[in-house]
């Protein structure tokens, strides 16, 4: 069946079903359309035949034993046949398109993006990190007509994945937040990382959609000559259209606004560090391309507030803690280790492994260590996991597990005003906070 003569053939179905698709048959609804996908792990052919059975008004599979069963439609591969539904789905949708990519800082983003368009009309953004080759056209399909702006996170772990997503959109405007050290595991080095998340602007160079553009950013920065109109946003650079002059990074974000070289006045955010200006910036550029008054698109961005252990602050017996447990790489703990050493007082340091650097594993833990010692606050970093141990032998406060780490704190507590807490998902290092807990 050619793609064309699919999307023909099931479009319909799925506009009558009210736009909802299914690929997990535990959340399948009578009425819904299910979508067989297959992973190392799972394969949901197997639920075809209960799919029916549990009302679905189309079912979806690409398995051989199934193709000639008339209750099914079958196609050769499901996982293309759902990013070619999404992307024939969201062309037809009328609301503004609005891509954001980079190493750093997409979720944090996007929901700041989403903060301040919600000012503007109903707006969707991608729920949670559904960031990926399936997440994405889930998210796709999920947009209806009601919807005036749909905000999309891309992400990306080995070259040629962002090059599938940006084909599935045809962005009015776009964002690469930074060009960092991530998933070299998957990518090699930086220069392919940039390559990589160079497909956001190919894709509105394509379209004619307007990048906002962090120059701030060598990469990024050097990437702009080739693009037409842009707005630009700077920390760094008072000439940018968008710029914040930042008075204190740790722990509220308290800085001037800027928009074309004016000064629109002074802002603070639970959002803190300099990187996460960024996120600010990038937002209140959003709102003022659609049409928002820059002050206010500011001030929206200023009421966003982090959660799910992503640059959280919290207060727990008195001691100010920064909780970013969700997520590590080199480039985004530099950042927010730099932005935490500025803090005046007494501060502790709990560091976690950084996964999928391949190769660069041992550099980028022993440079991290190396950054806390150029900052003074080495002898306050504790680090945990085996690559930290691996690259760091001879550094007193190393533990290969969390829980070896909170069995020393329970007859080691720890007295500090300041507690910084951040690692790779896989880590846990949110656990640190049952020592502050108990004390």
């Amino acid at each position: 069946m050619e793609w064309s003569d699919f999307i023909d053939s099931v479009y319909p179905t799925f506009i009558e079903s009210n736009y909802q698709l299914c690929t997990d048959s535990r959340a399948l609804k009578p009425g819904d359309v299910f979508l067989c996908l297959k992973g190392d792990r799972y394969d949901g052919n197997q639920f075809a035949v209960q799919a029916i059975e549990q009302g679905a008004r189309l079912v979806i599979v690409d398995s051989e034993a199934l193709k000639i069963d008339n209750r099914f439609v079958y196609v050769e591969n499901s996982l293309i046949a759902l990013q070619q539904l999404a992307k024939h789905h969201f062309a037809q949708m009328s609301c503004k398109k609005i891509i954001v990519g980079g190493s750093n800082g997409k979720t944090t983003t996007k929901e700041v993006g989403r903060t301040v368009l919600s000012a503007a009309g109903i707006t969707l953004a991608t729920p949670g990190n559904w960031n990926n080759h399936i997440g994405v056209p889930l998210t796709l399909l999920s947009i209806t007509p009601s919807h005036e702006y749909a905000i999309i996170e891309l992400g990306t772990n080995h070259p040629g994945e962002m090059k599938v997503l940006c084909d599935l959109i045809s962005p009015d405007a776009g964002i690469i937040t930074n060009i960092g050290k991530e998933h070299l595991e998957g990518f090699g080095d930086i220069e392919t990382v940039a390559k990589e998340e160079s497909e956001v602007y190919l894709s509105l160079m394509s379209s004619q959609g307007l990048p906002i553009v962090n120059i701030d950013d060598n990469w990024l920065n050097s990437m702009k000559k080739r693009l037409g109109k842009k707005l630009t946003i700077s920390t760094l650079n008072k000439e940018a259209d968008f710029y914040v002059d930042i008075h204190e990074e740790m722990p509220l974000l308290t800085f001037d606004f800027y928009h074309n070289q004016v000064n629109l006045g002074s802002f603070s955010s639970t959002l803190s560090g300099r990187y996460n200006a960024y996120n600010l910036l990038f937002g209140s550029a959003l709102g003022v391309f659609y049409g928002l008054d820059a002050h206010q698109s500011m001030s929206l961005a200023c009421q966003y507030v982090p959660s799910n252990n992503r640059s959280e602050w919290r207060t727990i017996n008195g001691i100010q803690i920064f909780l970013d447990a969700y997520n590590a790489n080199p480039s985004s703990m530099t950042f927010a280790i730099q932005s935490f050493a500025t803090l005046k007082g007494n501060k502790q340091l709990f560091l976690g492994d950084m996964l999928e650097l391949g190769d660069h594993s041992e550099t980028e833990h022993k440079a991290l260590l190396d950054l806390c010692t150029s900052l003074g606050i080495e002898q306050n970093t504790f680090i945990v996991g085996d690559e930290f141990c691996h690259a760091c032998p001879n550094h007193p406060y190393r533990f290969k597990t969390i829980d070896s780490l909170l069995d020393w704190l329970d007859t080691h507590p720890i007295e500090t005003e300041y507690a910084f807490i951040k690692g790779s998902r896989g880590i846990k290092m949110e656990r640190v906070l049952e020592h502050f807990q108990s004390k």
